[in-house]
């Protein structure tokens, strides 16, 4: 396909596919040279396994993406083109035209889904489980750190919501919920939780307001009382169910804590328990979320009973962390003088893994640094793929050795190098399964999609 150069095309496209549980086996990304579109377009290439039935109706769907120019679907030889009309292109010049939001189907949930991340606010309106609207936020640092704290940010970025709603001519008397990202919350069962009172207040405390993901509910909630919806939260990143024998850690006082990328990994564990045709309540699964943080967990008949925790230093290092490390020489760092405690979080969970060994987190710069011929970058990212592997031994450990599939989702999963390092390492546990990036928004949307059709209930936090 002919693609606009714009920031998530990669995400959106690759997302469409995902939702049908498909399997991309292969996918990449060229400048256009010699098209008649090639002015600010790149080529997408994107190798699919799964249900060509469907095909057609989910190149539909992708064809009324605002970045997507044009379709080439190639199916036992025969090739067929498809061509947005221009007029439906948005423009690229400086002040964007904007994309009129579909009036909402008799019979269909609209959902607001909302997602803060560090430096930018995502948010994306679904019909169902189809998004109708997607938008990404950016947000300028300087401007972030001159209100002092996360929470003070709070009233900017929902009015950068709500503005962006209003431009978009989006009705909002057809918004039947709200769903937020879950910040760092008590630890709780899995689930799509209502936001009550008890949730805000843990929110708003010093230990909860650190990351931008407790602003989801924050403003979830504040938007749901303008409009008398009911606001949610899914699968925050606090989810523990982890089992007992998981908790102990050696040293009293200290225990192992379930914090991981729960929203994703449940979200891709159903979908691919949807794909094989096996309920996920009654499958066991190894789930590898690979990206600035790499969580890997252990799913046991629809339980997380047990995952690394990346934020405090455990599991694989990563493209920004640095993973479990030997603790004596970390001690004699820390009392060495040479640094303050927030230094070291900081080298620990910002700035460790690759960017420490290579001053880059960004995969596509290692991977040009290994195509120009850098055996230290190629070094890196294979090691980083070998303790990944070797997390996932451990949760086929946790599984009895019985597990159904190991799925690896996550930015890192776009690298075939990368995926392909692991896979040779672990192909033989079970079958591999990739599903490249995340799709939070979706997963969102989706938790409150079965509450709002009585499929699943919501729960009291």
């Amino acid at each position: 396909m002919v693609v606009l150069n714009k920031p998530g095309v990669l995400g959106r496209v690759a997302g469409h596919i995902r939702h049908e549980g498909w399997n991309i086996k292969r996918l990449t990304v060229d400048e256009s040279e010699n098209d008649p579109d090639a002015a600010g377009t790149s080529f997408m290439e994107i190798d699919v396994e799964g249900t060509h039935t469907k095909l057609a109706q989910v190149m539909d769907r992708i064809l009324n993406l605002d970045c997507v120019v044009s379709i080439a679907m190639i199916q036992n030889g025969e090739k067929v083109i498809r061509r947005r009309a221009q007029e439906r292109i948005i423009d690229e010049a400086p002040q964007e035209k904007i994309a009129k939001v579909p009036l909402k189907k008799e019979n269909t949930f609209r959902i607001l889904a909302i997602n803060p991340g560090s430096t930018s606010t995502k948010f994306g309106l679904f019909d169902d489980d189809i998004c109708v609207l997607s938008k990404t936020i950016r947000h300028d640092s300087s401007q972030l750190n001159s209100f002092g704290s996360v929470l003070k940010q709070k009233e900017f970025r929902r009015d950068c919501i709500m503005q962006s709603i209003k431009e978009n001519e989006v009705d909002t008397a057809s918004i039947d919920a709200i769903a937020g990202r879950g910040g760092l919350l008590k630890p709780i069962e899995s689930g799509v939780y209502a936001i009550n009172k008890k949730m805000l207040e843990d929110l708003n405390s010093a230990t909860a307001a650190i990351h931008a993901s407790a602003l989801g509910a924050i403003i979830a909630s504040e938007i749901a009382a303008s409009l008398g919806v009911n606001a949610y939260v899914v699968d925050p990143i606090v989810v523990d169910e982890m089992d007992r024998n998981a908790k102990l850690t050696g040293m009293p006082g200290i225990e192992r804590s379930s914090v991981f990328h729960a929203l994703n990994q449940k979200a891709i564990a159903r979908r691919l328990a949807l794909q094989i045709g096996k309920p996920y309540e009654n499958s066991r699964f190894i789930v590898a979320h690979l990206g600035g943080g790499i969580t890997v967990g252990a799913h046991h008949y629809g339980r997380v009973i047990d995952v690394n925790d990346a934020l405090a230093g455990e599991g694989p290092f990563t493209p920004e962390r640095t993973g479990a490390v030997p603790l004596i020489p970390v001690i004699n760092m820390c009392f060495s003088g040479e640094y303050t405690q927030s230094e070291m979080i900081e080298k620990i969970t910002k700035n460790g893994g690759m960017k420490a060994y290579l001053g880059t987190s960004e995969l596509i710069e290692v991977q040009k640094m290994i195509n120009d011929g850098d055996e230290f970058a190629a070094l890196v990212l294979d090691s980083m793929a070998y303790q990944v592997s070797k997390e996932i031994g451990a949760m086929a450990a946790v599984l009895e050795g019985l597990a159904d599939a190991i799925i690896l989702t996550g930015g890192l999963a776009y690298s075939s190098r990368f995926t392909g390092a692991i896979k040779k390492r672990v192909d033989k546990l079970a079958p591999v399964y990739v599903f490249p990036g995340e799709d939070e928004m979706l997963a969102l949307a989706s938790g409150v999609l079965r509450v709002l059709q009585k499929k699943e209930k919501a729960v009291s936090y």
